[in-house]
């Protein structure tokens, strides 16, 4: 039985027209535009063009239009996606004159200085071979790393203990020895065993919530393994 996540309402949103199911449908784009605007670029749009053809990609899976007849069980939506923005960038090429942009409204919160500002950053050391649907994935990957930091960091600061979170990431993915544990327990002012739990701790968080981020963007349980698998190897990929 497939577990109702945010996948499962995006196309409930769709069929339904439900405004009850707008919100999960938005949050759940927001954290796709950037990878889409990366394609973009990665094809050899211009800056305008590129925020200009995401914003328009998006408006019309806000308005339903790419999702109607799509079914969670055939895929995960990264996949789904990316394949509705070829046809997309297709059809967007064949239609000479017309207008894509949003016009008075407010369909996402895109800002295109900072796509534009991570495209430049990413491009800068990336392989000039890296083709459009690898950067996709990668900034994909890097997208939800980044959600799921953000989040750890909310919930550290909710319970006041930001400073510690602040001095644990930077080993978050990192290894840890002897002396990184010496330094951390004179930082935060604690025992040594109490900075290796905290790290630990913080660790389990950031897999636990990563996890969480993936399923919510895939409906059989049997996917989530390769899932995360695609996501690690994007990262490595994207930092060799």
């Amino acid at each position: 039985m497939l577990k109702t996540t945010q996948w499962t309402l995006v196309f409930r949103a769709a069929r339904e027209d439900r405004a009850s199911q707008r919100p999960a449908l938005g949050q759940l784009i927001e954290k796709y535009w950037q990878p889409l605007y990366f394609h973009a670029r990665r094809q050899g749009m211009s800056p305008q063009d590129a925020e200009d053809a995401t914003q328009a990609f998006l408006a019309k899976i806000l308005e339903g239009d790419f999702l109607e007849s799509a079914d969670p069980a055939r895929g995960r939506f990264r996949s789904y996606l990316l394949t509705s923005w070829k046809r997309f960038l297709i059809d967007r090429a064949r239609a000479e004159g017309r207008i894509y942009r949003g016009g008075d409204r407010s369909i996402v919160s895109l800002s295109g200085e900072r796509g534009e500002e991570a495209w430049k950053k990413w491009s800068s050391t990336s392989s000039s071979e890296t083709d459009p649907d690898r950067a996709f994935d990668e900034e994909w990957a890097r997208s939800l790393l980044r959600n799921a930091i953000e989040q750890l960091r909310t919930e550290y600061a909710a319970s006041h203990r930001l400073p510690i979170f602040d001095a644990l990431l930077p080993f978050l993915t990192q290894p840890a020895d002897a002396e990184t544990y010496a330094s951390l327990s004179k930082q935060l002012a604690v025992s040594t065993g109490a900075a290796k739990v905290a790290l630990h701790r913080l660790r389990q968080r950031f897999a636990q919530t990563l996890r969480k981020l993936v399923q919510e963007t895939i409906d059989d349980s049997n996917e989530l393994e390769s899932e995360i698998q695609a996501l690690l190897t994007c990262v490595q990929k994207g930092l060799s």
